[in-house]
């Protein structure tokens, strides 16, 4: 298993709100990107804290089964959700701060993974692009209940409206999700300063055509060349 890592700030902010963790333990394959959110420089401190805090948690703690890695993903988010809901109400500067999350763990001939927040996973086929995870946004729920479509959700101007983030409150809940990995798939893990600026279609078309290596340096370019309004961070994984 090969995997890459890329962040830029974009072309717009002045800072980048995003953080990500791939492993330097491969004893431990633990994943993490975060995009956080809030006044000047808390989003980053949100998804730095993140991060960091479920990293460490894993590098800490021992795994033997499938259930210990289900459980370490909940206990370490909700670690992470605590410290950074306290350091929010604590610092008036950080109030209010919180981030989306998404962690992958891959243990046993499986990927197990959690979300929050529109940060999103996907797993890419040479002729299928599925998206793992699901948004917690406003436009999603408004998918759900039928108000909107998804082509209508594209370009709805409260997009970006998370209906749940990590920190915003004292406690969250979180489902983990199990995926039997096959071989020659490939996952990514992405901000949405990465969707927002360069079509589905497309992203799975360069990952498709070019090894990660290459695949990570196009992906940034694009959504640069796109406008890059926002962060951009990925992190692509290739079971080959």
């Amino acid at each position: 298993m090969k995997f890459v890592a890329a962040t830029n700030v974009g072309n717009v902010r002045s800072n980048n709100e995003d953080s990500y963790y791939i492993p330097t333990d491969l004893n431990k394959e633990i994943f993490i990107l975060a995009d956080g959110m809030g006044g000047h420089l808390a989003g980053e401190t949100a998804s730095k804290l993140a991060a960091s805090i479920i990293s460490k948690y894993f590098n800490k703690i021992e795994i033997n089964s499938e259930e210990d890695v289900e459980l370490g993903i909940l206990n370490a988010i909700d670690l992470a959700n605590k410290e950074i809901f306290k350091l929010s109400n604590e610092n008036m500067d950080y109030r209010g701060m919180g981030t989306t999350l998404s962690v992958v763990y891959v243990y046993n001939g499986k990927l197990i993974y959690a979300n929050i927040g529109d940060s999103r996973i996907y797993e890419i086929t040479d002729t299928t692009l599925i998206q793992l995870t699901k948004d917690d946004s406003f436009v999603n729920y408004l998918i759900d209940i039928g108000e909107i479509t998804e082509e209508e959700a594209e370009n709805h101007p409260k997009k970006n409206v998370l209906t749940k983030a990590l920190g915003t409150s004292e406690n969250i809940k979180t489902k983990v999700e199990y995926r039997e990995i096959k071989k020659g798939v490939k996952y990514l893990l992405c901000s949405d300063g990465l969707t927002n600026m360069v079509e589905i279609n497309r992203i799975m078309e360069i990952i498709n055509e070019n090894s990660i290596d290459i695949a990570k340096e196009i992906l940034v370019e694009e959504a640069l060349e796109n406008g890059g309004v926002d962060n951009i961070t990925l992190i692509l994984i290739d079971n080959e």
